[in-house]
């Protein structure tokens, strides 16, 4: 079931995965009955997950010309293509509380055949996440340099903070942002959290895109933001796509069940200008 949440300003799309969208009713059916040493247990899982239908988008030449810098000359792409940065956001709930816990999500974006785009690249991934401790607690974050042609490198030494971008706010809380270098081919450092360390994503040079995150020590509930770098023909309004979500349960990393849902239609609107 699909519906529209406007609540605090922001625009989801809530998907609520039942029983209705197992992939192997085979596992769940047993579950339902089983015994824990009384009575017995009616596991119902409900799952929420809340995708946000109005993606936002940054062009990666306008954030880096922010500093007054100048293109490289042989960045040529610009004269044909524009790169953009877009956000996707998927927030998972647990509507009922139970024995199932969440091992695994997956989110994935399909971009039609016209205009033709590719992406450049995908974030976050295990190979750019890192550990942090603050107050003696144990976060996981990306905090990555963004080239200015997309492409992802180690964080620039940046001498003086020229600007910051906030990607993506809501709640009141910060959830993304850029901190505008002044390195000639780095738009800046780009910072987001992230719940587990165990991420695979998968796109680059396609018009699909895949994430799938994996529980490590903290429950997969709460908001997960996924970043994506597209190379997208010049003069192009918006961008029509679909995405869906996967979300697998088990009993103490038994018997996984996983749900799917339906792709949801969206659109990224493009911001006019360079």
């Amino acid at each position: 079931m699909n519906d529209e949440d406007e609540s605090n300003g922001d625009y989801m799309t809530s998907i609520v995965l039942t029983d209705k969208d197992v992939l192997n009713h085979a596992l769940e059916k047993p579950l339902s009955k089983a015994k824990f040493g009384g009575k017995g247990v009616v596991e119902k899982d409900h799952v929420t997950v809340r995708i946000g239908q109005r993606p936002i988008v940054r062009s990666l030449r306008e954030l880096y010309e922010r500093a007054e810098k100048v293109l490289p000359t042989d960045l040529q792409v610009f004269s044909s293509f524009r790169l953009w940065m877009i956000t996707h956001v998927v927030s998972v709930v647990r509507e009922e509380s139970g024995i199932k816990d969440i091992n695994r999500l997956i989110y994935e974006a399909q971009f039609g055949s016209d205009p033709e785009v590719t992406t450049v690249q995908v974030l976050p991934q295990t190979e750019f996440i890192k550990k942090f401790s603050v107050d003696g607690r144990t976060s996981w974050g990306v905090d990555v340099g963004l080239g200015v042609n997309g492409q992802v490198t180690a964080p620039a030494a940046i001498t003086e903070l020229l600007a910051q971008t906030d990607i993506v706010s809501f709640d009141g809380k910060l959830k993304a942002k850029i901190d505008i270098a002044n390195s000639v081919t780095v738009v800046g450092n780009l910072s987001f959290s992230v719940t587990t360390p165990k991420v695979v994503a998968v796109g680059v040079g396609s018009d699909y895109c895949r994430w799938e995150f994996t529980k490590h020590d903290v429950p997969l509930i709460g908001d997960h933001l996924m970043i994506q770098i597209l190379l997208v023909p010049k003069h192009t309004p918006d961008l029509a796509f679909q995405s869906r979500v996967s979300v697998t349960t088990a009993i103490f990393d038994f018997l996984p069940s996983t749900r799917r849902s339906q792709w949801v239609d969206l659109t990224a609107r493009l911001p006019r200008g360079k």
